[in-house]
């Protein structure tokens, strides 16, 4: 049984990491295409920040729900506690970056 409840814990724990890594992928590819579009010009200053920052927020979602899943396989309460924090904080960040497209319109 206990070598079962290991290999359901590497399981989930391999898949928060590769949705954690998406997560970063998206946000890195966004962030290059937007230095991409601001070296032509082509669109405002401000649409390029709203696009970018909702690119972020998705970037942020894949994180957020990686987070959670290593959350439930954590080993001891003071990983629940570090990687809890995490998560809010993250939650906030995308908060904020919701607040800041709603004002920009």
């Amino acid at each position: 049984m206990l070598f079962f409840w290991e290999i359901i814990t590497k399981i989930i724990e391999t898949i928060g990491y590769i949705i954690e890594y998406i997560g970063l992928g998206i946000i890195i590819i966004s962030i290059s295409t937007t230095l991409y579009k601001l070296s032509f010009k082509k669109q405002t200053l401000n649409n390029i920040h709203n696009e970018l920052t909702k690119k972020i927020i998705f970037g942020l979602e894949f994180i957020i729900a990686a987070d959670i899943l290593l959350i439930t396989i954590a080993n001891n309460f003071t990983e629940i506690i570090q990687l809890g924090s995490v998560v809010i904080i993250r939650i906030l960040l995308g908060y904020d970056l919701r607040k800041e497209i709603v004002k920009q319109k």
